[in-house]
C-alpha cells in the first residue's frame, strides 16, 4: 500500500505569483529598497554642515554615520528576521519603513549630537527589518532559475537610492539646508507603505512545502554547512568594511577638489548609484545563466570580480582630477555591483528555506558591524591622526586606502568558499529544491474532457 495514501495534498501556492503580478511585487519592493538607501545615505551629504554646526571631529562623524547603524542592527536585525521567517513579511517591511521614515524626519529636529545619534539609531531599523524580509519574499515569488536576476534587480533599486540620496542631499544642502532636508525626506515613505499593504500579497512559502524543515532542527542546523556559511559571513564582512569608505567620499571630494555639494552629489550618485545598479542587473542575468551549470559559480565569480575591483578603487583615491576620480568610481562600482545577485542567490541555495531571512540577517549584521559600524569610525580615526593642518584631504586619502585594503581578505574568502562548495557538491545538489511552483503544477491533477459516447 502506498505510504502516502490518505495524506492531504501539499498546499499549492495560490498567490498570483506569475507574470505581471510578480514583476509588480518586485517593483514595489525595489522602490522600498530605494527609499531605504536614500534615507541611509543622505546623511553623508550633510556631514560637513553638521560638523560645522555642532563642532564635531571626523571621529564623531564616523560614530554618527557608522556605529549608530551598527548598534541598532545588532539589536533588532536577527529578531526581526526570525519573525519574517515565521510570520507576515510584508507587515514587517511596512512597519520598518514607517519607523525609519519618521525617525529620518526626527533627525532634522535634533538639537545636539546626542539627539542626532539617537535618531540615527532609529533609522537603522529600516535596513535591519526591510532587506532580510524582502529577500525571503522574493525567494518565494521567483523559482531558483530566475532568483539571481530578481535579487539583482532589487539590489539595483537599492543602489539607485545612492543616486537619489546623494543628488537630493546635495541639492537640499545647497537650498533648504540639512535640517529641512531631513524633514522633507522623512515623510516621503508613508505613501509607499500604504501601497505595500494594500496591493502586495504575502507569498506562500513554496520551497518550504517541497523541503520542510524537521521540527527538531534548530536555527544553526538549518544554516547548512557551517564552514560555507562562515566563509560567506566573512566575505560579506570584509566587503562591507572596504566599502565603508563610500561614507567618506563626499567629504573627500569636497576637501580634495573643492567641489560644491550639488556637484559632489550628482557625481557620486552617478558614479556609485547608477553604476552599481547597472552592474547588479548584469550580474543577476549572468547568475541566472551560469549558476545552472555550477553551484559554486557565484563564489568563483565574486572572487575574480573583487580582484578587478581593487586597482580601480585604490586608483580613485589618487586620481589627479575629479573627472578621473568619478570615472574610476563608475567602473569600480559597476564591476562590484555584479556580485550582488549571484551571491544572494547562492546564500538561498546554501540554507534551508525556513531560515532565509534569518541567514541574510546574520550575514548582513556582520557587514553592518564591520562595514557601517567599524569602517567609518576607523577611517575617521586614521584621518584625524594622519591629516595635517594644511591638508585634511591627504590624511583622509591614506585612511580610506588603508581600510580598502581589507578587500584582499574578501578575495581569499570567496575562493575558499568555492573550494568548500565543490567538495560538498553532491550533498548541496541534493538539498537544492527544484522549481517548486512548476513541480506543484505538474503534480496537480489535470481535468480531462469527457469522452463522447460511442
Amino acid at each position: 500500500m502506498d505510504a502516502s495514501a490518505g495524506r492531504p495534498a501539499a498546499p499549492v501556492n495560490e498567490q498570483p505569483v506569475g507574470g505581471a503580478y510578480r514583476t509588480y511585487a518586485l517593483f514595489v519592493l525595489s522602490v522600498i529598497g530605494f527609499l531605504c538607501s536614500v534615507d541611509r545615505v543622505v546623511i553623508t551629504m550633510f556631514m560637513q554642515p553638521i560638523k560645522q554646526e555642532f563642532g564635531l571631529s571626523d571621529t564623531e562623524l564616523g560614530v554618527m554615520t557608522g556605529v549608530a547603524f551598527a548598534v541598532m542592527g545588532g539589536v533588532v536585525a536577527i529578531p526581526l528576521a526570525r519573525l519574517a521567517d515565521r510570520g507576515s513579511r510584508k507587515w514587517i517591511i511596512g512597519a520598518s519603513l514607517l519607523v525609519w521614515t519618521l525617525l529620518t524626519a526626527a533627525t532634522g529636529m535634533a538639537a545636539n549630537f546626542a539627539q542626532l545619534l539617537v535618531a540615527r539609531l532609529g533609522v537603522g531599523v529600516g535596513e535591519s527589518g526591510c532587506i532580510p524580509a524582502t529577500h525571503s519574499m522574493l525567494g518565494d515569488y521567483y523559482p531558483r532559475e530566475l532568483r539571481s536576476r530578481a535579487l539583482g534587480v532589487h539590489t539595483a533599486g537599492t543602489y539607485l537610492g545612492l543616486l537619489g540620496g546623494m543628488v537630493a542631499g546635495g541639492l537640499l544642502a545647497q537650498t533648504v539646508g540639512w535640517r529641512a532636508g531631513f524633514l522633507w525626506l522623512g515623510f516621503g515613505g508613508l505613501g509607499i507603505s500604504a501601497i505595500l499593504q494594500l496591493t502586495v500579497r504575502e507569498p506562500a512559502r513554496v520551497d518550504a512545502i517541497e523541503r520542510p524543515a524537521r521540527p527538531t532542527d534548530g536555527v544553526v542546523a538549518r544554516l547548512g554547512d557551517l564552514p560555507c556559511f562562515a566563509l560567506l559571513v566573512g566575505a560579506f564582512s570584509t566587503t562591507a568594511m572596504a566599502g565603508s569608505v563610500v561614507t567618506w567620499l563626499p567629504v573627500y571630494m569636497g576637501r580634495a577638489f573643492k567641489l560644491s555639494p550639488l556637484q559632489i552629489g550628482l557625481g557620486l550618485g552617478l558614479a556609485i548609484g547608477v553604476a552599481t545598479a547597472i552592474g547588479a542587473v548584469i550580474g543577476g542575468q549572468l547568475g541566472n545563466h551560469y549558476s545552472k551549470r555550477s553551484k559554486s559559480w557565484g563564489a568563483s565569480f565574486s572572487a575574480l570580480d573583487t580582484v578587478v575591483v581593487m586597482p580601480l578603487l585604490l586608483g580613485t583615491f589618487f586620481a589627479p582630477s575629479p573627472a578621473i576620480a568619478f570615472a574610476l568610481l563608475f567602473l569600480t562600482f559597476m564591476v562590484a555591483g555584479m556580485i550582488t545577485g549571484p551571491i544572494f542567490a547562492l546564500l538561498q541555495d546554501l540554507v534551508d528555506p525556513s531560515v532565509r531571512a534569518t541567514a541574510l540577517a546574520i550575514v548582513a549584521l556582520s557587514g553592518v558591524v564591520l562595514g557601517q559600524g567599524l569602517g567609518p569610525v576607523l577611517v575617521g580615526f586614521l584621518s584625524d591622526r594622519w591629516s595635517s593642518a594644511r591638508d585634511g584631504a591627504d590624511g583622509l586619502r591614506l585612511a580610506m586606502t588603508a581600510v580598502a585594503l581589507v578587500n584582499f581578505l574578501t578575495i581569499a574568502e570567496f575562493w575558499l568558499l568555492r573550494r568548500r562548495i565543490n567538495a560538498l557538491l553532491p550533498a548541496i545538489r541534493r538539498e537544492i529544491p527544484p522549481d517548486t511552483a512548476r513541480t506543484a503544477r505538474a503534480a496537480a491533477p489535470r481535468p480531462t474532457a469527457p469522452r463522447a459516447p460511442p
